[in-house]
């Protein structure tokens, strides 16, 4: 080039440099490889008593629980079924038999191989008691489990059950796997890897400072197929961080990089979309729905008419305005409207009106005093994000209905202790996810099977025959317009009963620094595996 025209050499330059762009371009466009390293934090609003997914079910530790553990199979955002440790699968074409191939090169973090009598060994010894798998109890005794070899696990089922994978599936309420040879023989509720977990995910279990943080390092030997090379972060720390705006600043300041949309404060929303740092990702979707719960056993809310003078009370556009800036959308049901082929828009309705509120706990018998009150009533709810701005609004509506409502506002641990331990409640602020399918989103906390001293399951002391009778039927009818159907039936009887008041319906919001890519990748955004997170930069 020496001997050319300079202005020659510099056109050469600059088409060398732009086709080097280009194919920089090209090669990212294709799903270059991202480099490894960073450490990526998360944060939490509170942590629970143990990193067994199977005892505690609640969000506060789904972050670190989901990136140790691993399920069979996962849901990527169209809800379809993709590898999990299972690589493959197959389905018989009368429903029945499930065959899943794992993944032969998977070991546990202590490097012990994975093998098919750990699925059996969760399957029948754990699962069953696990909190939210009220439907795999009810078909434990007919369901036929076999491992033909170390590597494959065929599940039997007596009769087709419709939502069979994708509740398999759920982060939340699915059956992570254990290792048996730390397990068997030990109660499990209290064996001591609950507290320092031995899993097969992308990151193993480094250190737990309670009230601080749970640190994840590295899985070297990560088997996923196709995934050698992940997961890319070389840590992953769940920040505690029980303060709403202490959450949002940290944030904003780059102290944590990740917030799930469970704990984001959705009155800071606003102002993040305006920080070009930030990002908000309103993919994957828990099809979550923000509750007040009854305490069925209070000799007053035990009475219909009370609860649903408590709804028209209930103004939830303006708890929506004043709790969430306007985020989110009125609920109407107890499924989420965005469940479409299960929701009923004709159940019993419950518009904002003090007047009919007052006529009906006339009718009950629930005088006022002579200070105009009729009674006094305690609202849980935990000291985080929206709850206590919900509380507010609802003490407020009440003051006009005679009802005198005090707020319990407390950390995420004693609220859980308190409301679902306990039972040391009469009314109750929580978040319910219903997705992915309402055999596990809802059946748990509207059966009566599930009034059991447990998070995130009929904390109410629910007990309907008839809506008992359908959730035990439902799951059976392959037909989704048949099931759709019972359903609506039985989403119009709990809504007449109103053992719980819907309020909102939760928009996702999980919000992360924007140097990070690849956070959110499969349906169930909030607890799903960080694998593919990586820096941009």
């Amino acid at each position: 080039m020496k001997n050319r025209p300079w202005i020659f050499q510099v056109k050469v330059v600059l088409s060398l440099i732009l086709l080097s762009a280009f194919l920089m371009f090209a090669a990212t466009a294709q799903g270059a490889t991202p480099k490894h390293g960073g450490t990526l934090i998360a944060a939490t609003s509170g942590e629970e008593a143990t990193l067994n997914p199977h005892i505690s079910t609640g969000a506060a530790n789904q972050v670190p629980v989901n990136n140790i553990y691993d399920l069979l199979v996962y849901l990527n955002f169209d809800l379809e079924p993709v590898p999990g440790l299972a690589t493959s699968w197959e389905v018989s074409k009368d429903g029945l038999t499930y065959t899943f191939n794992l993944a032969k090169n998977a070991t546990w973090h202590d490097g012990k191989p994975v093998t098919s009598a750990d699925v059996l060994y969760t399957l029948k010894d754990i699962y069953p008691q696990h909190p939210r798998a009220q439907w795999w109890r009810g078909m434990a005794k007919s369901i036929s489990l076999e491992a033909p070899d170390n590597h494959t696990v065929v599940i039997k089922l007596k009769s087709p059950f419709a939502p069979f994978l994708t509740v398999m599936a759920f982060e939340i309420g699915g059956p992570h796997i254990l290792p048996k040879h730390l397990y068997e023989g030990t109660d499990f509720k209290k064996n001591p890897y609950n507290n320092k977990p031995i899993g097969t995910g992308p990151f193993m279990f480094k250190e737990w400072v309670k009230g601080s943080h749970i640190e994840l390092i590295r899985n070297p030997n990560y088997f996923a197929k196709g995934k050698e090379n992940k997961p890319y972060v070389d840590r992953l720390i769940t920040r505690i961080i029980p303060d709403s705006s202490a959450l949002a600043l940290a944030l904003k300041k780059g102290d944590v990089d990740f917030i799930p949309s469970t704990f984001v404060p959705l009155e800071e929303v606003a102002e993040f979309r305006k920080d070009p740092k930030i990002a908000v990702d309103p993919r994957g979707d828990g099809l979550t729905l923000k509750y007040l719960f009854f305490n069925l056993r209070h000799p007053i809310l035990s009475k219909q008419a009370v609860r649903q003078a408590i709804a028209y009370g209930m103004d939830k556009q303006k708890i929506l305005n004043f709790a969430l800036s306007g985020e989110g959308k009125v609920a109407k049901s107890i499924l989420n409207s965005r469940m479409g082929w299960a929701f009923n828009s004709n159940v019993p309705e419950y518009a904002f009106d003090p007047k009919k509120a007052n006529e009906l706990l006339d009718k009950a018998g629930i005088a006022r005093g002579g200070d105009g009150i009729r009674f006094k009533m305690r609202l849980h709810c935990p000291n985080r994000g929206s709850d206590p701005l919900i509380a507010e609004v609802v003490r407020d509506n009440m003051k006009p209905l005679g009802i005198d409502v005090q707020i319990v506002s407390a950390d995420l641990a004693t609220f859980y202790d308190s409301v679902f331990m306990r039972w040391d409640f009469d009314t109750a602020v929580q978040q319910m996810a219903t997705a992915p399918d309402p055999s596990l989103g809802t059946s748990r906390f509207i059966h009566s099977k599930n009034i059991v001293k447990a998070t995130m399951v009929n904390v109410m002391g629910y007990n309907n025959p008839e809506v008992d009778r359908l959730l035990d039927r439902e799951f059976n009818q392959v037909d989704r317009k048949e099931r759709a159907a019972t359903w609506r039936q039985i989403q119009d009887l709990v809504m007449n009963d109103l053992p719980v008041i819907p309020i909102y319906e939760v928009t996702p919001m999980n919000t992360y620094r924007s140097t990070w890519g690849d956070i959110v990748t499969r349906f169930y955004a909030a607890g799903q595996s960080r694998e593919d997170a990586y820096l941009k930069k």
